[in-house]
């Protein structure tokens, strides 16, 4: 069953706290999604539905983004201790599942790595560590990706939705009024700053359970499959982290597969969450 979902501002938020939306309070096990670069709360819209009827949900919007705007995006690191203050005041216990996509999923696996208490599961996709070739030295040229997703997102209306039915996303008007808000030079300087700093090495440092995913059709699952050794060569006090932890490719995912395929992304949730079987699409790599 589908829970209808209405989107209200959470009580009064202080000025230098994340703006966050508080969904299925009553429910006693806490999720958190964290978007992407550019993006806001808004691209959890299809997704959460079917994840309210049993979770408590967070929904922040990441510095530089959207309501948190007003929150400058220093570093990922900065913005990791921010969520786990998040997580300790709102979520139900102080722990939560974290959920990350892409720049979320490099916040994710900051804040298991520096707040592992917290952390209960991470499910983390498209966020691989950026190897050597031209996915890195892209990177390196935060105003190159600047000029081309400005030009993607500032394409007349009419013009976008064929370039995005043609990719494969969902209708998200309201999502995309915020996309062109949010398109900011200074603030991919700052992600791909601190992206390209993750390495192979910090991911052995996660203590949490972990799925680490990669979309097939445009994420890194070379480099995914990579991450998933790391997670299983880790040390952890008892294996059990270890062991459980996964890498999967979704073949026919893009990057940014919560606009394109929400019912299945939230199965995947789900499915980690309660150590139940995935969804068949997902495939071990």
């Amino acid at each position: 069953m589908v829970e209808q979902v209405s989107y209200q501002e959470s009580p009064f938020q202080e000025p230098s706290s994340l703006f966050f939306l508080s969904l299925g309070d009553h429910n006693p096990t806490t999720i958190i999604l964290l978007h992407g670069g550019l993006s806001c709360h808004l691209e959890w819209s299809e997704v959460v539905p079917h994840l309210v009827g049993r979770y408590h949900v967070l929904l922040p919007d990441l510095p530089s983004h959207s309501a948190s705007r007003h929150i400058k995006l220093v570093s990922i690191e900065d913005v990791a201790d921010r969520v786990a203050e998040l997580i300790r005041t709102h979520a139900h216990g102080s722990r939560a599942h974290v959920v990350g996509l892409s720049m979320g999923g490099f916040i994710a696996q900051r804040l298991a790595i520096e707040h592992p208490s917290l952390v209960m599961s991470l499910f983390v996709t498209g966020a691989e560590q950026y190897r050597e070739g031209i996915r890195l030295a892209v990177a390196h040229q935060p105003a190159l990706v600047f000029c081309v997703v400005w030009l993607i997102l500032f394409l007349p209306d009419w013009l976008y939705w064929i370039y995005a039915s043609w990719v494969g996303f969902r209708r998200h008007e309201a999502l995309l009024v915020e996309m062109r808000k949010n398109c900011s030079l200074e603030m991919l300087r700052s992600e791909f700053g601190s992206i390209v700093r993750y390495k192979l090495s910090d991911v052995k440092r996660i203590q949490s359970r972990t799925i680490t995913v990669a979309g097939g059709k445009q994420d890194d699952v070379a480099g995914t499959a990579l991450v998933g050794d790391a997670l299983r060569e880790r040390a952890i006090e008892g294996s059990r982290s270890r062991t459980i932890s996964r890498s999967v490719v979704v073949n026919q995912a893009l990057h940014a597969w919560n606009l394109q395929y929400p019912f299945l992304f939230a199965a995947g949730i789900l499915a980690w969450i309660e150590n139940t079987a995935l969804p068949e699409e997902f495939q071990d790599i």
